[in-house]
Order: structure tokens, then sequence, then C-alpha cells
């Protein structure tokens, strides 16, 4: 089993490490664990800021603003495969459409996601041989699994070496790079009424809780992947993260609401690993 790696980042570095936009959870200490009453990872309104970390000062309204204002492609079956790493981050606001034609549905996608991070896609498949100008990308709305097309010409590709594997059934998750195992540790997952849901994501975010020793632990990732059984969490849309606890005892068990749970230290050797945000995860039963 691979060590954790052996300088977990200090929290006023967490922003240098991922080098994306931290939010802060507001008034998480106050909420109950993800096994009762909570919202959306992403229920923090972001406010400007010019530094790397937004605070958040109030709950945003009930209404999802990632809901796309169209249909969106049927779910795709979508795996390590499918999901290389590359990353498409929009140059301006996102220009998404259902298919590979300007003339097709467009598909409303904020500049943002509801905690404050840019928005991001994975790619599906290798982008470098692409010559129709489009790709194909995992959307980080519902349904799970949908898709999308955007202009080559409106996003800038990266590709990550990193890619992370939640295995329900064996309470795991490890993270790979370059195909080498960097990371691995146990977790906690969602009960029977309301399971962890399975299939390919990507990181959508990073927050940064304001209460390290709350239920949320020290750190939370939102995932482009929602709940199948809740349709929201006080108000957010129902979306699922990973992130660390004041539980401990309860890892390697099926107790939250959908979301990933590791120990606080686990999770803050997650952060160190230095996942970008549309780095692809996995979840499988």
């Amino acid at each position: 089993m691979p060590a954790t790696p052996p300088n977990p980042p200090r929290r006023g570095d967490v922003a240098r490490v991922l080098v994306v936009v931290a939010t802060v959870l507001a008034g998480v200490g106050l909420l109950g664990s993800c096994t009762g009453e909570r919202p959306t990872l992403a229920a923090a309104s972001a406010a400007p800021s010019t530094s790397t970390t937004v605070v958040a000062t109030s709950a945003p309204a009930a209404t999802d603003p990632t809901t796309p204002t169209t249909e969106q492609s049927a779910p795709a079956s979508l795996g390590p495969d499918s999901l290389l790493g590359y990353i498409a981050t929009p140059t301006g606001r996102p220009v998404v459409h259902a298919e590979a034609s300007d003339g097709s549905a467009s598909i409303d996608v904020p500049a943002t996601t509801s905690a404050g991070a840019p928005t991001t896609f994975a790619v599906i498949g290798d982008p470098t041989g692409e010559t129709t100008g489009w790709y194909r990308v995992l959307l980080p709305t519902r349904p799970n699994g949908a898709t999308g097309w955007v202009p080559a010409s409106s996003v800038a590709i990266t590709k990550t070496p990193f890619r992370v594997f939640v295995a329900l059934g064996a309470r795991e998750l490890r993270v790979e790079r370059d195909g080498t195992e960097v990371l691995r540790a146990p977790v906690a997952v969602g009960t029977s009424e309301n399971p962890t849901p399975v299939g390919a994501s990507y990181v959508t975010e990073l927050i940064d809780n304001q209460e390290p020793q709350g239920a949320y632990g020290p750190y939370a990732f939102g995932l482009a992947l929602h709940s199948d059984t809740l349709t929201e969490f006080a108000g957010g849309p129902g979306q699922v993260g990973i992130h660390g606890t004041n539980q401990p005892g309860l890892i390697g068990q099926a107790v939250s609401h959908g979301c990933v749970r590791l120990r606080n230290a686990d999770i803050e050797a997650l952060v160190g690993v230095g996942l970008p945000l549309g780095a692809p995860v996995f979840v499988t039963g």
C-alpha cells in the first residue's frame, strides 16, 4: 500500500497546490453530517475576490443554477477507456451544444460552479487528433453521464496524469498517476436507501471548509455526479462529493447520503496529490 504523501499541504497552501479556486462552506459546523440534513457541497454562494479564496457569505436560491435550459444528450456509458485525463477549460463563458454543430440546441452551463470554481469539462476520448473543430465532453449537470459538444476554439485543452477510482463494494479510494498507484485509503459510502451513484465523473471544485473539525472535515471535492435518489440537499442540486469527516469510526461503512467520506488525514493527502479541476473520477459498485 502506498504511503501517505509525507508533506500534506498546510491549509493556506491549498490554492497553490491545486492551482484552482477554493471556497469556504459557511456554517458547516451548524449542520448535520451527510447522514442527516445538509446542503449540497456546492451550496455556498461565491463572493468576488482578488485572492485565490472565495468566501461564501450566504446560501443560494433553491433553484439549481447549473440546470441546462435544453435537453442534453442521453447519458453515455463512460469509463477509463473514455476519460483519458484530457480537460477542456472554457476561455470565456462556456459554449455547449447538443451536437457538434452551431445549429444544434445549446446547453446552458454557467462560467463557474455554485461554489465559485471555474467550470471545466472532462473530454471524452483523445482530442489531439480531432479535425472536426468540436470536442465531446462530460457535463457537470444532471443527468449523470450527460454529454455535450464544445467548439475547439472555445476551450483550452490540458491533460492530467491523475485518475481517481472509488470501489464502493471494497469501500476504497485509490489514485493513479500515469497508471501507477500513488494513494489508497478506506472510505464510507452511501446507504442502501441513498447509495453513492456509480459511473464516470470528474472533479468540479475544491471546498476549503470553514470548520475543519466539522462534518466535512478540512476539505471537500465536488464531483460532476448527483444523487439518484435525492433531487436536492437543502436547496442545492444533490451534488455528490468526496470529503473528510468528524466520525472516523464510521469509515468502511455505508452511512452517507451518497458522498464518499475519507478520514481527515486521507482527505488532506488527497489534496496533497494535486488533482486539478477536470480530473477523472470513476465510481464502481
